[in-house]
């Protein structure tokens, strides 16, 4: 017979390359309450550290796990003496979930799967129905779980070497520290808040929260809190949002007008480039080609503007082109075209617009022959992991359509500025 250790060992096996036996591909529930953390920034890019804490069964199962109650503490010690080195990643370098570590979280998770069952399931439920680890909706909940894992844990670790060495960014240009990480200032800012962690660490955190904290605390101190600063979103469009209820979608051929932005290239709130996309989009809105805009694009160009596209946009169709308030739905945190139209897509599903209906997507023509490339596409694959909008066809001129994908839904802890 086997003894609970081979079991355990044969769990994990199967656990961790076995992700697609009897897969499961659940629609999420569009009517999702979220739980919510002491921070936004949490709950944005690390929901699954966010339920891990509020559901209090699974968070028990967590904080009683052997492994995972020795990882911790030795995370804790960490903070407790990490004040010194010559570099400013020398200080925060232990922090960092190295693949050892990822390792041992797997398989710990891998065990409470099979000692928790209720727990484990109870927290899959709410993973699944969420959303936002829905590029792994097809998987069995014991893959879904260690992908979701390696994901939180890899972002985490993102955070904390790309802004202590300033590389490896997505975006360069935008995404980069606001320090120079070289200088002594800013080695002592960290060391500062090594020191702040120190005296909020707690006995009975979780395993990931002396990493976490410091993630979190180096967006702050490089002033990149971008997917906080409009949320909830739901607030930030009640007006639009609740404008929504009263239409007949049965009247349009398109379910929204999607406005892709353009960044200026000097400290201008909007660009001339915005304006016309503006200008062609309020024209097909007037003839009644779709109940209402999308208008998308964060905190872009230049480096540490404090205008964000998207809110520019509808101050100019609102103030300038007189369209009115509530048909415009702020989309205010994408920093690229695939973004535009993955972040379109999940306000489509969240707010209640018609996923199985066409969007439409207004931009100038060079930027739309991208949309529709094979380049876009390959874009799409290498930083996301699948194509936001399926069905792409061309319009009019300055017009595309595309049927939104519901892998949209998916957050990505890698890109920590708009998970």
């Amino acid at each position: 017979m086997y003894s609970l250790k081979k079991y355990i060992v044969l769990g994990a096996l199967l656990f961790l390359y076995l992700p697609y036996v009897a897969g499961q591909s659940a629609t999420p529930d569009r009517h999702y309450k979220f739980l919510n953390s002491r921070h936004v920034l949490q709950d944005k890019n690390f929901y699954l550290f966010t339920l891990l804490e509020q559901l209090p069964a699974v968070k028990k199962a967590v904080a009683a796990d052997t492994t995972l109650k020795r990882i911790g503490e030795q995370y804790r010690q960490r903070i407790s003496g990490a004040v010194t080195g010559a570099e400013v990643s020398s200080l925060t370098s232990p922090f960092v979930f190295s693949p050892q570590v990822q390792h041992q979280v797997t398989e710990s998770f891998a065990r409470l799967w099979l000692t928790h069952p209720a727990e484990m399931k109870a927290l899959l439920q709410q993973m699944r129905s969420s959303g936002l680890f829905q590029l792994y909706a097809g998987f069995t909940d014991e893959a879904l779980l260690a992908r979701a894992c390696e994901d939180a844990g890899k972002g985490v670790s993102y955070i904390i070497n790309a802004y202590t060495t300033n590389e490896g960014f997505r975006y360069p240009k935008i995404d980069s520290a606001a320090w120079y990480v070289k200088a002594p200032a800013y080695k002592q800012a960290v060391a500062q808040l090594l020191q702040q962690l120190k005296k909020d660490n707690r006995s009975q955190q979780l395993f990931f929260r002396p990493s976490l904290d410091l993630a979190l605390g180096l967006l702050l101190l490089n002033k990149h809190d971008e997917a906080a600063r409009y949320e909830p979103l739901m607030a930030t469009n009640q007006e639009a949002y609740t404008h929504l209820k009263s239409i007949d979608w049965n009247k349009y051929t398109y379910s929204a007008l999607l406005i892709l932005g353009a960044g200026p290239s000097d400290n201008a709130p909007i660009s001339e480039a915005c304006k016309n996309r503006c200008r062609m989009g309020a024209d097909m809105f007037r003839k009644g080609m779709a109940p209402g805009i999308i208008v998308s694009g964060g905190h872009v160009h230049p480096f540490g503007t404090p205008y964000a596209e998207a809110v520019e946009m509808k101050k100019y169709l609102v103030n300038e082109l007189k369209v009115p308030a509530a048909a415009v739905i702020l989309e205010p945190y994408a920093r690229h075209t695939t973004t535009n139209v993955r972040n379109a897509a999940r306000i489509a599903w969240r707010s209640g617009i018609p996923v199985d209906k066409r969007m439409m997507c207004v931009s100038d023509a060079l930027h739309l022959s991208y949309v529709t490339s094979r380049m876009f596409e390959q874009r799409s694959q290498e930083e996301l992991g699948y194509l936001p909008a399926a069905d792409i066809q061309q319009g009019e001129l300055f017009f595309i359509s595309f049927v939104p994908d519901i892998r949209c839904l998916q957050a990505d802890a890698r890109d920590p500025l708009d998970p």
